[in-house]
């Protein structure tokens, strides 16, 4: 429901709209404003002080007030709908971080659509809701791209009660709340990487576990141990043991570089993310090994930095661009019920992964 202050302020820049049309530039005076729709003097004058400090009017001494000449741009920027994205803090560029790939994609797309998108720092699950508590009201709709940390019970309790707002969570299964929710086949995804790594003769394979064990990330290892599995084999597991606020490919450089150091039989490597894949090639790099010659490895996420790699990386794609215009299509035409949306990733080639001939396999 909209407060006073907003109705008299949607009034004012409605005449501005219309004096627009009209080419001409002069206001009523305040007073006359005032009657017109029957608000308060006080209200008005707080409307007419905001409007001003904004730059959409100039107030002369005697004689009146004007429209001033950004008034009109400034007029249809404020009647964009308004996109509140939540997210965590990102440590790095867009090139070398899925996360803030995904934000800027959405900013682009939410431009692209003509909405106006405002970015707010959140560091917990906790922190959104107290904020969405706070701020909802001023936003036309909301996307939130979680933190790494599980849901705990009440913070899916309290998101729920805004099941009937434009509210899309991406990047993260909520299988159990009535909240629109878009993200990777993160199952598909594990299987793709076994996949390919088996399709090129790999029998002995490790799991280099070097993201927290979210259900995202647990979906891929489950796919991946699953195609295995059809196989008859199973991975060696790789703990890198990373919290939420570790750097994955320092903690990932440590675990392969300790496994390495001893005798091992994996002839390839799946990182359950390319920053864990980073680390893995800077580990082998120390010892001399070329990833795609000596051993082989597929990362999981699809940013930029892989490509720009020598060797460049094979690795699982996510969707991040029809991960964000379906979220934006949902906004503009909401779907009939509260929907669960899991896209595809594909595996994209690089140079990281060689082919075993059968009289090389290690029996």
């Amino acid at each position: 429901m909209e407060s006073l202050f907003d109705e008299t302020r949607a009034y004012v820049t409605g005449r501005i709209a219309s004096l627009l049309e009209a080419g001409e530039n002069k206001l009523p005076t305040d007073h006359e404003l005032a009657a017109e729709i029957t608000a308060s003097y006080a209200t008005l004058r707080l409307v007419m002080k905001e409007l001003e400090q904004q730059g959409f009017i100039r107030r002369i001494r005697g004689s009146g007030t004007y429209l001033t000449a950004q008034a009109a741009t400034l007029l249809a920027d404020s009647r964009r709908r308004r996109l509140h994205i939540y997210a965590p803090g990102f440590p790095q560029a867009p090139e070398c971080d899925y996360g803030a790939l995904l934000l800027e994609t959405l900013r682009n797309q939410a431009e692209a659509r003509n909405w106006k998108s405002e970015f707010t720092l959140v560091r917990s699950h906790r922190e959104f809701v107290e904020r969405l508590d706070r701020e909802l009201p001023r936003a036309d709709a909301v996307i939130y791209l979680p933190p790494t940390e599980p849901f705990s019970l009440e913070a899916v309790g309290r998101l729920a009660r805004f099941g009937s707002r434009p509210l899309v969570v991406l990047d993260c299964e909520l299988s159990n709340i009535a909240i629109d929710n878009i993200t990777s086949d993160n199952r598909r995804g594990g299987m793709l990487a076994a996949a390919h790594l088996l399709a090129n003769g790999h029998r002995n394979i490790a799991l280099l576990l070097c993201e927290p064990l979210l259900p995202q990330s647990q979906a891929r290892i489950q796919g991946f141990r699953d195609a295995l599995e059809l196989a008859g084999l199973r991975a060696e597991l790789i703990d890198c043991h990373v919290r939420a606020e570790d750097p994955r490919d320092l903690f990932a450089r440590r675990a392969m570089l300790e496994r390495l150091k001893r005798p091992y039989e994996f002839t390839a490597v799946f990182a359950i993310s390319d920053a864990g894949a980073f680390g893995a090639l800077q580990a082998f790099e120390e010892l001399h090994l070329v990833a795609g010659r000596d051993i082989s490895l597929v990362g999981f996420d699809g940013i930029p930095a892989g490509e720009a790699l020598t060797p460049r990386l094979t690795t699982v794609a996510q969707p991040v661009g029809e991960i964000c215009r379906t979220a934006i299509d949902w906004l503009d035409e909401p779907p009939h019920s509260h929907s669960k949306c899991q896209l595809s990733p594909v595996l994209r080639p690089g140079e990281t992964v060689h082919t075993i001939v059968p009289s090389a396999v290690s029996q």
